[in-house]
């Protein structure tokens, strides 16, 4: 039992559990309807969560840790585009 705890993919489990219930907790009863400057920093946070999820999925269980690594620079640029990109839209709305 203590194996399967220390691995690694059960770690990073429970991590994106844990930043699934904290994106959950910012984003209940703020709603996304009329965007104010104060859920667009809402929405900002909640963008960033989904990233941080994104990249561990990928890089502990797609496996682009051990990648080449032009390949796992074409993804984390190809990430921290999306989400600035998501960031912009969220504060031009508000």
């Amino acid at each position: 039992m203590k194996e399967l705890v220390r691995q690694r993919a059960t770690v990073s489990f429970a991590l994106l559990l844990i930043v699934t219930l904290v994106a959950f907790w910012l984003t209940v009863g703020h709603g996304g309807t009329v965007l104010s400057e104060g859920q667009a920093l809402i929405w900002t946070q909640v963008i960033v969560l989904a990233f941080v999820k994104v990249r561990w999925v990928l890089l502990d269980f797609m496996e682009l840790r051990s990648a080449p690594i032009g390949l796992r620079a074409l993804y984390e640029s190809w990430g921290v585009a999306m989400a600035a990109v998501l960031i912009a839209f969220a504060w031009m709305v508000a």
